[in-house]
């Protein structure tokens, strides 16, 4: 098996409960991978300044697919960005007050924003994933560009939220469920799997020589853009159904054990 290219979602996967990993084991296998020219890819929901922080000191060595695939960095490098025109941006604020209080961020090249006075236990979670949230008056007024939209239900509410998404802004934009009750909108057709595909055509990759490791449907098009696909044990149905192996949960050593096996260390 030639590997050339190796990429993991972090929440469910490359992350246990605790949010840590095995960082010591890690810094070996990437080391044998750039012995080997094997690109490392983060692929995740999270905006980039949350997936630089738990790589510190790693960065430049890895590729990054941030934001489901609209923001992609490389040693530095914007890639890819897939910026939403006011029109849309105005389309997710009214589509997401209409349905319900519940805050939501938008995501953007320079920062995340929150409507100001968000309080509950969503806001707070949202500070936990997001280091540069700026609380600001009104949403139709930030100057940035904007990349997505992520807020978060019960996690039994989420197929009717995403329902009624797709019903209001579904011709417009994209809106895929992330996993732990987040909900993520983009441009359409932007998801982790175009990240892999542009990756793919700029370093000319096979998808037969790309692994890739995932557990929430954000994945499932990742997935689907390599020959081998795994999903965690954890994973949701939809998931496991288009990963061509299923390995142990994300509490266990099993995707660096993989990924060891995968480059031969």
């Amino acid at each position: 098996m030639d590997i050339k290219m190796i990429a993991v979602d972090m929440d469910g996967t490359f992350l246990n409960s605790e949010k840590t990993y095995d960082r010591p084991r890690f810094e070996k296998l990437l080391d044998r991978m750039d012995e080997k020219g094997i690109r490392f890819v983060c692929a995740s929901g999270n905006q980039l300044p949350k997936l630089e922080y738990y790589f510190e000191g790693l960065t430049d060595r890895m590729t990054f697919v941030a934001e489901n695939g609209a923001y992609i960095i490389h040693k530095g490098e914007v890639l890819y960005s897939a910026v939403m025109s006011t029109e849309m941006v105005q389309k997710g604020i009214d589509a997401l007050q209409a349905y319900s209080d519940t805050p939501f961020l938008l995501c953007g090249v320079n920062g995340s924003y929150l409507k100001k006075g968000a309080t509950g236990k969503y806001a707070d979670i949202f500070r936990q994933y997001y280091l540069n949230i700026e609380e600001v008056n009104n949403l139709h007024e930030i100057e940035d560009e904007i990349l997505s939209f992520t807020t978060i239900f019960q996690v039994t509410e989420v197929p009717e939220v995403l329902e009624y998404l797709e019903e209001r802004i579904g011709k417009h934009l994209s809106v895929v469920g992330s996993g732990f009750g987040f909900i993520d909108i983009l441009l359409p057709n932007v998801h982790k799997g175009l990240g892999m595909k542009l990756l793919q055509e700029r370093w000319n990759i096979s998808v037969d020589a790309c692994a890739a490791f995932g557990d929430s449907p954000n994945d499932i098009e990742m997935l689907k853009q390599v020959t081998h696909g795994y999903a965690m044990a954890n994973a949701e149905p939809s998931v496991k159904s288009v990963a061509k192996y299923e390995i142990a949960d994300h509490n266990t050593t099993s995707l660096l054990d993989t990924i060891e096996q995968l480059i031969g260390l």
